[in-house]
This record gives structure tokens, C-alpha cells and sequence, in this order.
């Protein structure tokens, strides 16, 4: 990963020596007018722009607009005279290669800049590494999921993510440990097994359970549920291939505006398709996101660009089998650990 600052006259003249010298596929940090003669003083008395691009290859050593390299590039080179890579420089390497959406990344390197003519400490790797965790908790937004007053919640996603099983962990959850006025509701008729399947949690867990065929079934189940604190209600999953199932869907869970649309995705799903899946199910209202399967994989950061792409509450996250343990609220700290144990530090 290298690293790269261009100072020009102009905004279209540094994106143009960007993209001549690191091609279309460079990524932009950060772009800010800066009071500078450069390379001499006197010759430009207007204000210049500082454009700090990156991009994920060597970059070939090329001339500046007077015939040499610009001072201050960020990066290693083998050219005589090119500083070696700061801590700053070696920090934003490593988030860039994590896989971070450009945007944040772009104003931590704002943020880096500041602390590093403010900081007194002599580890700055620390410093920009608190800095790091402080931003991922405050670009999160977590959802309390408390029961005050009755709700209506509705579990949506794809095929294969875990719908039904997180709605049983919740459901023993507020079962045992909050209110024993909970009821199951499936809209899942076409899946074989399914509505059995369901009905062997509710026994156990000794709860009812109502069947919705159609949407005007469910509105009834709702309405003759109305003195409950809690109503769960698992659907089908639907394909992001597919958008007339989605509106199917939408059909089922728009009518009571009271229900809350919480979309499952898996923690496992690389960040194009995470995007790609969202985007497909903003048909309907989306309360929050729950992320299931966080013990299948140790790379984070597509969840958290995900929260920052489109922006929506984290309600819970979720792991494994077991009812009802593994099943947690999401919190900001939280968060933030995980997607920094995904960071390669040594």
C-alpha cells in the first residue's frame, strides 16, 4: 500500500497528476487548501491544494511539475533523498489494507494530521490507534432493544442466515429473563419443515404460536395479539436476486406500521455483496441491522463499512446454536474491539 501527497495549483490539476501517476483506481484521503510556495516561494501567490491519495501497489517514481519529486511524498521509494515512512503514514497503510471504507478513511487522516502536531506522546502509534477505536465507537449507532411498551418485531434477510434460529434465542431470552407475555409468529410457509420446526421451539419454550398465509392473516394475528409485550415474526428468506419475493415480503410486513424490520446479513459475507444485499432489501423500512455468525470469520470491517454505507442502528450479534446464550446486544466498544482484532498491528 502506498501513500501519496500531490500539491498543485488547482483541485483538477493534483486529481489529474493522481490518476495520471497512480491510475483511476487510486483512492483519495483527503483533499484541503493549504498557504505554500511551491516549489519556490513567490511563484504561486494564490492558495494551493493538497490532494493525499493511496493506492494498493507500488508506485513508479515520476517527476513533480518542475522536474522532481514533490517533497513530503508519503511512501517508501527507492529514490535518493525520500524520508522514510512515519508512524502516520505506516498507520493509515494498515487501515487502507484492512479494507476500510475511503470516506472514513479520509477523515482519520484529517484527524492523524491534527494529533500529530498536538500529541506530546512519543508512541503516536498508540495515540492513532486510541484515536481509531474512538472513531469506530462514535460512527456506530446501536439500538436498545428494551421492551418499553408493547413491540412488534419482524426478522428479514436471506435464505441460509439465521432468521429463524436468532428469533428463538430472542424469544427465550425475553421469555425467561423479562416477560413471559412473548408470541411466535411465521410467515414461512414455504420452506418444508419449517413451520414444525418453529412450533417444537414454542412448545418447549411454551409459548404460542400463529400461522400468517396471507398479509390480512397477519394484520389479524397482530390485532388479536394486542395485549402482549412482544410479538416475533419470522419470514422466508428471500433471495437478492429476486425482487418480486421482496415485495411479497413487503406486502406481509407494512401492514401494521408498528412493525420494526430488522435485517439479518452474516458476518461472513464479503463487503461488494454486503452492499449489493442492502441495497435489494431497502424496499422495506429497515430498523436495524442484526449480524449473525461473528464466530465464522475474523474479519470485521465489511460489517462496519456496512453500518457506515447505509446507515441503520446494530441491534444484536450473533453466534452458533445455542439457545438462548449465543445471542448478545451490540454495543459501540464492542464493535470497535472486534473490528480492531482485525487489523494486522505487528
Amino acid at each position: 500500500m502506498q501513500i501519496k501527497q500531490y500539491i498543485a495549483k488547482d483541485i483538477q490539476e493534483a486529481l489529474s497528476r493522481v490518476k495520471e501517476e497512480m491510475g483511476p483506481e487510486a483512492i483519495i484521503l483527503s483533499t484541503k487548501k493549504i498557504k505554500k510556495g511551491f516549489p519556490e516561494r513567490g511563484i504561486y501567490s494564490t492558495p494551493m491544494v493538497e490532494v493525499m491519495a493511496a493506492i494498493d501497489r507500488p508506485i513508479q517514481p515520476a517527476g513533480g511539475p518542475f522536474g522532481t519529486e514533490p517533497k513530503g511524498a508519503w511512501g517508501r521509494t527507492d529514490s535518493p533523498g525520500v524520508e522514510e515512512e512515519s508512524e502516520e503514514e505506516r498507520f493509515l497503510r494498515k487501515i487502507l489494507s484492512a479494507g476500510f471504507f475511503p470516506e472514513f478513511v479520509r477523515e482519520l487522516a484529517e484527524e492523524i494530521r491534527g494529533v500529530r502536531k498536538e500529541s506530546r506522546s512519543k508512541n503516536l502509534m498508540e495515540v492513532y490507534r486510541s484515536l481509531l477505536s474512538w472513531r469506530l465507537m462514535e460512527s456506530v449507532e446501536v439500538s436498545d432493544l428494551s421492551l418499553q411498551g408493547p413491540r412488534i418485531w419482524s426478522f428479514i434477510g436471506p435464505t441460509g442466515i439465521g432468521k429463524t434460529t436468532t428469533m428463538v434465542k430472542l424469544a427465550a431470552h425475553f421469555r425467561l429473563r423479562v416477560t413471559e407475555r412473548v408470541t411466535l409468529i411465521t410467515t414461512d410457509t414455504y420452506r418444508i419443515g419449517a413451520v414444525e420446526q418453529l412450533r417444537q421451539y414454542a412448545q418447549i419454550l411454551r409459548l404460542p404460536l400463529e400461522i400468517a398465509y396471507h398479509p390480512s392473516e397477519l394484520k389479524q394475528i397482530i390485532e388479536k395479539n394486542r395485549r402482549q409485550d412482544l410479538l416475533l415474526i419470522d419470514t422466508a428468506g428471500r433471495s437478492p436476486h429476486l425482487i418480486q419475493p421482496i415485495k411479497e415480503l413487503k406486502d406481509f410486513i407494512t401492514v401494521d406500521p408498528r412493525i420494526e424490520n430488522h435485517l439479518l446479513l452474516s458476518a461472513t459475507t464479503k463487503d461488494t455483496d454486503l452492499e449489493w444485499i442492502v441495497d435489494r432489501f431497502r424496499l422495506i423500512p429497515i430498523s436495524s441491522y442484526i449480524f449473525t455468525k461473528i464466530d465464522e470469520t475474523t474479519h470485521y470491517v465489511p460489517m462496519f463499512n456496512q453500518i457506515l454505507r447505509y446507515k441503520r442502528p446494530l441491534s444484536y450479534l450473533t453466534k452458533g446454536q445455542s439457545v438462548p446464550d449465543d445471542v448478545e446486544p451490540a454495543t459501540k466498544p464492542k464493535v470497535a474491539n472486534m473490528v480492531l482484532s482485525t487489523i494486522p498491528w505487528s
